[in-house]
């Protein structure tokens, strides 16, 4: 987990300003065997809602304003 979080600080995510979301199933990973504040992370590890999200972006990305 300290190795992710690192990579995600590399990019400006300030974890005291932003909650983190976890999609997939890296997330049973990170569950079991990781520390994070779980106030502050959220894990999702329905492997479906992986592409449901990627499809509702696609929706949003086809969509005409």
């Amino acid at each position: 987990m300290a190795g992710i979080m690192c990579r995600l600080c590399e990019h400006k995510y300030n974890l005291e300003l932003m909650k983190l979301y976890i999609v997939g199933g890296g997330g049973c990973l990170i569950r079991h065997f990781g520390e994070y504040d779980p106030n502050r992370v959220t894990i999702n590890d329905d492997i479906r809602s992986a592409f449901l999200f990627e499809r509702k972006d696609e929706d949003m990305l086809s969509t005409p304003y």
